[in-house]
């Protein structure tokens, strides 16, 4: 929104008398309506991007993820690393790592990705794989993150070796299917713990409104910007309780002039009001709300997690107390081995004699039994090994594995591995250069190579002139 319409939208309801303002606002509206707030004592509270000013009348819903992020960098010791982020939320990340950078001598790579589309993250990709870059932080919102992820996964960048560290508080609001088989590292903040009986509760009567009357509940999951909204909400009927416990009159009457005026007339009560917001002390879906002074978030708690092969996975939290507390342990966390014995793990393959066939009578029998030869048998005997169920695919194109040159994207059975649609592959798959790049190879059961064979040649008696040979006759005869 530009100046003019948050003005115009601004003066609006401060011509209707009210008490405070909740609202969002961008990088371009931002400094328009604190101006407004603070010159007119109007309470703005939003659960947008925490700005770094000092604005008394607006309180942040948003925590500040500067620290979190700050601290997990140092616990990964990361001294490279390439940052790309948006400017929709402002520049305060991106000035809190370049100054982290600079006592600790990190090399940062960031790059404003704001008006790129999907060809534009493409090249970029390409060419920072070029440049040897394997850890991403990408400070962005979840619908751009969604676009940058996807992207990321059509080049084949989300296998092991790469490690991306996503600067949201929506780390569960990410769709990151595609990402959980790849063997890339994907770590996330969350700030709405769905284990709690507060969020467990209020889920339970999402689930019961009327999808017509109340569009979006039919969402297996809440957005943490959904939940900053409803704790906001709750932010303020408690402010307005206390408010009127005390007694304290707030009424607007004849006090709900122009918002233009020269010199501005501020609200009398409205230090009140702020004052009986800040107080605020609660439980809400993001945990403990409470502000500081200056509107901040204060005493609250962000989780750090992991993506895993198993999905989502609580690693730590980080508080402003303990700063990064790490909870991972092998009592907690078994290995994720353990995890295949409860699941069916798909197997890609592909037709080739004698290594795999269809059987003669394939058309009465389902499942695996449809099929036989080497690597079938192969199969089974790891299967029973390790014990696991699993199941067959034959690759839907029939191709052993090659990326397309201008999209980058993988077929075949390197495909069914490189996308997550297979955990495993068991075929005669040559092993090249640019296939071990995305997927691991185990040692290979079948060697060919290339022969070139010549008949052996017999030895011959020496004659009597033999020792002629060297030279031709007519240089003897010319010696002679």
């Amino acid at each position: 929104a530009n100046s003019f319409a948050v003005t115009n939208a601004f003066c609006s309801q401060y011509a209707r008398g009210v008490f405070a303002i909740f609202g969002m606002y961008d990088k371009r509206s931002v400094h328009t309506l604190t101006s407004f707030c603070g010159a007119l004592h109007i309470s703005l509270i939003t659960p947008s991007f925490p700005t770094e000013g000092e604005s008394q009348f607006v309180l942040q819903l948003r925590p500040s993820l500067r620290g979190a992020l700050l601290s997990l960098l140092d616990h990964y010791e990361w001294k490279k690393f390439v940052f790309l982020y948006d400017t929709d939320r402002g520049y305060s990340i991106l000035q809190s790592i370049m100054e982290k950078a600079g006592q600790n001598g990190w090399q940062v790579s960031a790059i404003c990705i704001e008006n790129f589309d999907d060809a534009s993250y493409r090249r970029l990709l390409e060419d920072l794989e070029r440049k040897q870059e394997k850890r991403f932080v990408v400070d962005c919102e979840v619908e751009r993150l969604h676009n940058i992820m996807e992207q990321i996964v059509s080049v084949g960048k989300h296998v092991r070796g790469y490690h991306y560290v996503l600067a949201n508080l929506g780390f569960k609001d990410i769709a990151l299917d595609r990402f959980m088989h790849g063997g890339a590292n994907v770590t996330g903040f969350q700030i709405v713990d769905y284990s709690k009986p507060i969020v467990t509760k209020f889920m339970q009567r999402w689930k019961k409104l009327d999808q017509r009357e109340f569009p979006g509940t039919d969402n297996a999951q809440l957005k943490y910007t959904s939940a900053l909204t409803y704790d906001g909400i709750l932010v303020m009927a408690e402010a307005f309780r206390y408010l009127r416990r005390q007694r304290i009159d707030i009424s607007r009457k004849g006090n709900a002039g122009d918002c233009l005026a020269n010199p501005a007339a501020p609200w009398i009560q409205g230090i009140d009001t702020e004052r009986a917001l800040k107080q605020v002390r609660i439980q809400g879906l993001t945990g403990n709300v409470q502000f500081d002074n200056y509107g901040r978030r204060t005493n609250f708690t962000i989780d750090v997690l992991e993506l895993k092969n198993t999905g989502h996975r609580k690693i730590g939290y980080w508080n402003d107390v303990d700063k990064l507390v790490l909870i991972q342990n092998e009592m907690l966390f078994p290995n994720d081995s353990s995890a295949l014995e409860n699941r069916t793990v798909y197997v890609t393959t592909i037709l080739e004699g004698p290594y795999v066939m269809l059987k003669k009578n394939h058309d009465t029998m389902e499942g695996n039994d449809r099929y036989e030869g080497y690597c079938v048998d192969l199969a089974s005997e790891i299967a029973k090994h390790i014990g696991i169920k699993y199941e067959l695919k034959i690759v839907p194109d029939g191709k052993y594995g090659a990326r397309d040159p201008e999209t980058k994207i993988w077929n075949g059975m390197v495909g069914e591995l490189v996308y997550g649609r297979a955990q495993i592959g068991v075929a005669p798959l040559t092993i090249t250069l640019v296939r071990e790049e995305v997927i691991d190879f185990s040692k290979p059961f079948m060697s060919l190579g290339i022969s070139i064979m010549i008949k052996k040649p017999q030895k011959s008696k020496p004659g009597v002139f033999s020792f002629l040979d060297p030279l031709a006759y007519e240089i003897w005869m010319c010696i002679v």
